[in-house]
């Protein structure tokens, strides 16, 4: 397994792992967003004006990516949130998602240990990051969707 950055060439497959995880982890409707997302990583521009920086991340397994995620920076807040984080269906519970997960966290550790990281989910993996240290700070129901509910949560600051 390599965690790698993620360059244009990625895009495909990237585009692939989301559709693999619709519509029980993604709703359909979201498919465009991650789209555009990834035009604007293509392009070298911030997908959001209020971000920094948005390293974005592949997992590779025997020369294909499997897993994708990154982080967005804030410049308003010491913040950074959990962006577009996902593993190829068919692969999920082997490890990838827990490994690719603390690449990013690592990450954060290491430029910006004073941040608190946070991001929002579903119902159906929620419990995946209260075991990494993230705690539920809302609950939306079908925020994502018709019986897709969302979960924001935050892990403090490591220091």
């Amino acid at each position: 397994m390599t965690i790698r950055p993620y360059t244009p060439a990625d895009r495909a497959a990237c585009l692939a792992i989301f559709e693999s995880n619709m519509p029980r982890y993604f709703a359909p409707d979201e498919l465009p967003g991650f789209a555009r997302w990834l035009d604007a990583q293509d392009a070298g521009r911030l997908a959001y004006a209020e971000s920094l920086a948005e390293p974005y991340f592949v997992v590779e397994v025997a020369g294909q990516v499997v897993a994708c995620g990154g982080l967005g920076i804030y410049l308003k807040q010491p913040l950074l949130t959990m962006a577009w984080g996902m593993v190829r269906n068919d692969l999920h519970h082997q490890g990838t998602g827990r490994a690719l997960l603390q690449h990013r966290l690592q990450f954060a550790a290491t430029h910006h240990p004073s941040y608190a990281v946070v991001l929002d989910t579903s119902q159906h993996t929620y419990p995946f990051f209260e075991k990494l240290g993230f705690q539920v700070t809302k609950v939306t129901p079908d925020g994502y969707g018709p019986g897709l509910h969302r979960y924001d949560m935050q892990r403090p600051a490591q220091r």
